[in-house]
Formats: C-alpha cells, sequence, structure tokens
C-alpha cells in the first residue's frame, strides 16, 4: 500500500470515528424577545427528545450541571413496545434537579398501554401535557407552557384536522407562550399561531448529518405530512418566523437500525432574555 492510499485509509478511519461519536451534545441558545416579561429575565431551560428508553450514560449528570427552572421533553418518552420502566427512572431522577413539562410522541400515543404511561408519568409528579396550558409565576410576573399532543395519523388533512382542534382547545392566551409539541415537520402549521417560543423534536437531526448542510433523513412517520423525506426543512437547531423562535431538538434515543452519524445525542440548554 502506497503512502497516499495509508493516508486515504486513516483519514477515512477518523471521519468514520468522528462520525459515530455517541456522546452527549449540550447546545446553548440564548432566546431574547421583548414580549418575554422582565421577571423571567435569566429564566433556564432543559430540552430533550425522543429518548426512546435508550441508554445515555451521563444523561442527569450533565442536565444538572445546566442548573435548569425547568425540564422540558418533547414526546416518544418510550418506544411504541417494550417496558417504559427506563423512562420512568429517569423521570424520578430529573425530578430532583427541577420541575418537569412532557407531551406525547407518535411512539408514545402508538403504544398500547399509553394511558399507563401518561399516568405513571403524573403519579411520580411529571406535568403532562395533553392539550393543556399551565402558568408559572416569577415575581408576580406569568408565562405559560402549552403542550399540544401528538396528532399522529397518516391521512395529512386529518393531521391539520387534528392540530386544529388542538389548538382550539388551547385558546388564545394573552402573554408569554411556550409551546411543547414533538413533530418538528409540522411547525409550518404553528408558527403563525402567536407562540413566542416553540420546542420540538421528532426529526432525530436528520439522522444522518452533513457538516455544512443539515440533516438528511426525515422519519418515516413524517411522510404523511407531505414532509421531505431527504434533506427535510426542520430537522435541527433554531429557526425564526416573525417573532415566533423555533427550537428543534436531534433527539437521544435512536429507534433506527442504522445508527447516527455526524449526529450526537443533543441536550438543549435555553436561557430565555428580555428585550428591553
Amino acid at each position: 500500500m502506497g503512502k497516499f492510499s495509508k493516508l486515504a485509509v486513516i483519514g477515512g478511519a477518523l471521519l468514520l470515528a468522528n462520525g459515530l461519536d455517541n456522546r452527549l451534545e449540550v447546545t446553548h441558545y440564548h432566546v431574547k424577545q421583548k414580549s418575554l416579561p422582565k421577571e423571567f429575565d435569566g429564566f433556564r431551560i432543559v430540552h430533550i427528545s425522543d429518548f426512546h428508553c435508550d441508554t445515555t450514560p451521563g444523561l442527569v449528570n450533565e442536565i444538572r450541571g445546566e442548573f435548569p427552572d425547568i425540564i422540558v421533553i418533547t414526546g416518544d418518552l418510550a418506544h411504541d413496545t417494550g417496558s417504559f420502566d427506563a423512562f420512568i427512572h429517569l423521570l424520578e431522577q430529573l425530578l430532583k434537579i427541577a420541575p418537569c413539562y412532557m407531551v406525547s410522541g407518535n411512539h408514545d400515543v402508538w403504544r398500547t398501554d399509553y394511558k399507563d404511561l401518561v399516568a405513571a408519568c403524573r403519579a411520580r409528579g411529571g406535568i403532562f401535557l395533553q392539550d393543556e396550558r399551565v402558568e408559572l409565576e416569577r415575581s408576580g410576573a406569568k408565562i405559560a407552557i402549552s403542550g399540544i399532543e401528538d396528532p399522529f395519523t397518516r391521512d395529512k388533512d386529518l393531521m391539520a384536522k387534528k392540530l386544529a382542534q388542538s389548538l382550539n382547545t388551547l385558546g388564545p392566551y394573552d402573554g408569554y407562550e411556550l409551546l411543547l409539541f414533538h413533530r418538528a415537520s409540522s411547525l409550518d402549521r404553528l408558527k403563525d399561531q402567536g407562540f413566542d417560543l416553540i420546542l420540538a423534536g421528532h426529526m432525530h437531526g436528520g439522522q444522518f448529518r452533513i457538516p455544512g448542510v443539515g440533516g438528511v433523513l426525515a422519519p418515516r412517520s413524517s411522510l404523511s405530512e407531505n414532509s421531505k423525506m431527504f434533506f427535510p426543512k426542520y430537522f435541527g437547531g433554531r429557526y425564526e418566523n416573525g417573532g415566533t423562535v423555533m427550537i428543534v431538538n436531534r433527539g437521544i434515543g435512536n429507534p433506527m437500525v442504522i445508527p447516527r452519524f455526524f449526529n450526537r445525542p443533543e441536550i438543549g440548554s435555553i436561557v430565555l432574555e428580555h428585550e428591553a
């Protein structure tokens, strides 16, 4: 083997090792908005998604180190089959750090024991939002956290109808509102609804990521929304539409047979800032 060939092999091996790096990554965001009450300036949110009951070494310690005021989990808490005990164990540990707010993902609502999963989360003290809104108060000021149930269906018209029903159930809110929603592939249906901040998941970062380009592959369950299979619009990171900031978490677990590539499991750490 010639010198060039050896260098090519070494380079390829290093590229592969880097691409398959599965260590947790913390992504930091600062969201500065005039609509945020000044009393919530500096409010810290840890955002995780798509746990799928996977083994994730160091997850709790990494979250603890971000000193969150709240922890939010945007769906796929468990997988569609098997025990959900791993998530309940995780939730018990996270609740020792901060209050936890969560919504369902498609893999959760597929479960035959989905109601049991919701009940188990609530029994431990988790706040599971199913087309519901709660308010947080700080020094007399309030903001809202709303959560929409995953609207899974293979009929895109029915999905739009389900989302419309969820929004109607929530109704308008006169103040700063954070929305938790699993399905980032449906953000175009929500980005003009007046939410200040939307946190979502579902896209697994595009499974494969091309550095400098973005995510490559959408989850199969997104196809009913006319989402592109390759190079989906929303795959991970921060997006903005008028006064609405949307942050898509790349997720923690991997329910697919194929590995994540250049796509480390992600914890989102978000600091809200009041813009004077």
